[in-house]
């Protein structure tokens, strides 16, 4: 069977005719066509509906309806279903020969979804899916849909002159294809005067951070890497970066290695992880009441958001789906120097309290440890004692 791709939709319902019967309804279905608000799916108008638009709106379609009309008075379905009103099916044969028409249909229009690049500064309205301007397909992220409260904090990122997150993404009309949450920092370097100490000159640059890539559930198999490729090549070239970190690094360099174009990837992507951390306030975070899963930027700290769980200062880990986060596990901590070491702290049953090996003595006729300030070392034996024991 070969069709002709020009109007694939409408050759496939005349080839059917050859070899199916037409339902009833059949001529019911006007101005068949891909539908204005979804690439993957059709638009028809009925007979009736053009004859009660006239009748009682006075409005009349015209020979050829235009977008603005389709968009407002035609039916979007799938193929499938309007398939299915087309034609009566009968025996086996003819369902597979329907089915297979649908599956050709359906994989010549995802390879020729054509798509723009959008940048969405309102991240929790697109988050939410409150911003109507989209049409939103799942996509794998567990955060889709969840109330605009749980991003706060992308809210709270943008209130920094400094930093900013934005959504960017591919779509087709108003349909989003792809998306990821992009990061940036500006970063300040001071040239300071040897002698007076003072700040004599001050540069800055711009760092990005592209975090991961969703693709839309129905091209997860088709155009996977592809569209996160070029996500990431037009996002480079919209902001003209020479390099730009990317959570979906080793993707992206599977689909350029395919393309032959090995030669660019050093040029592209570095690493996977960002070069930099948000520094907004941790007290500003733990004071929010609700918190997103995050990819990339998950660990709370004293210094801010940070992609590492580095324990040093950790507070929150934003690993989540429901609005809540994770509280840091408290870190051993000896009572006298303050070091946090889980394999060097341990806790003594003598002090009732946490200690170091460094701060501490054995106490052999105790079997224990104690503070090295509260063992008392006996010239005669050559043990020591716990002050406690023998005062």
């Amino acid at each position: 069977m070969k069709l002709n791709t020009q109007n694939i939709i409408i050759d496939s319902i005349n080839y059917l005719k050859i070899f199916v019967k037409e339902s009833d309804k059949f001529n019911e279905f006007l101005h068949i066509g891909q539908a204005t608000n979804d690439p993957l799916k059709v638009s028809y108008i009925k007979k009736e509906k053009i004859k009660s638009l006239k009748d009682f709106a006075k409005i009349e379609m015209g020979k050829y309806p235009s977008r603005e009309f389709r968009n407002k008075y035609f039916v979007s379905t799938t193929i499938e279903k309007l398939f299915k009103e087309l034609f009566t099916i009968v025996t086996n044969r003819e369902s597979n020969m329907l089915y297979e028409v649908i599956n050709r249909i359906d994989i010549h229009l995802k390879n020729n979804i054509k798509n723009e690049l959008f940048i969405e500064p309102d991240v929790s309205g697109f988050y939410s899916e409150e911003l109507k301007k989209y049409n939103y397909y799942k996509n794998g992220s567990c955060m889709s849909g969840k109330p605009r409260r749980f991003f706060k904090l992308y809210d709270l990122i943008n209130e920094d002159e400094n930093l900013s997150v934005k959504i960017v993404g591919l779509k087709s009309d108003n349909l989003v294809i792809a998306r990821a949450l992009l990061f940036s920092k500006t970063i300040y370097k001071h040239k300071i005067c040897e002698d007076s100490g003072k700040i004599i000159n001050t540069t800055f640059s711009k760092s990005y951070y592209l975090d991961r890539i969703y693709v839309a559930d129905f091209l997860q198999n088709s155009s996977y890497e592809e569209l996160q490729t070029k996500l990431f090549l037009q996002i480079k070239r919209a902001y003209k970066l020479n390099n730009l970190n990317c959570y979906n690094k080793s993707q992206i360099e599977s689909h350029l290695i395919k393309k032959h174009d090995v030669e660019k990837l050093n040029i592209y992507i570095k690493k996977y992880k960002p070069s930099f951390f948000l520094d907004v306030c941790p007290t500003d975070v733990e004071d929010l009441e609700f918190y997103p899963y995050a990819d990339t930027f998950k660990y709370v700290a004293d210094k801010g958001l940070t992609c590492m769980d580095d324990q040093t200062g950790h507070i929150l880990t934003l690993d989540c789906t429901d609005g809540e986060a994770t509280e840091a596990e408290p870190k051993n901590e000896c009572c006298d120097c303050g070091e946090i070491n889980d394999d060097h702290v341990f806790y003594s049953e003598l002090e009732d309290d946490y200690i170091c090996g460094d701060c501490s003595t054995y106490i052999e006729e105790r079997n224990e440890y104690c503070l090295t300030d509260n063992a008392l070392y006996n010239n005669h034996t050559g043990d020591y004692h716990w002050a406690s024991d023998i005062q």
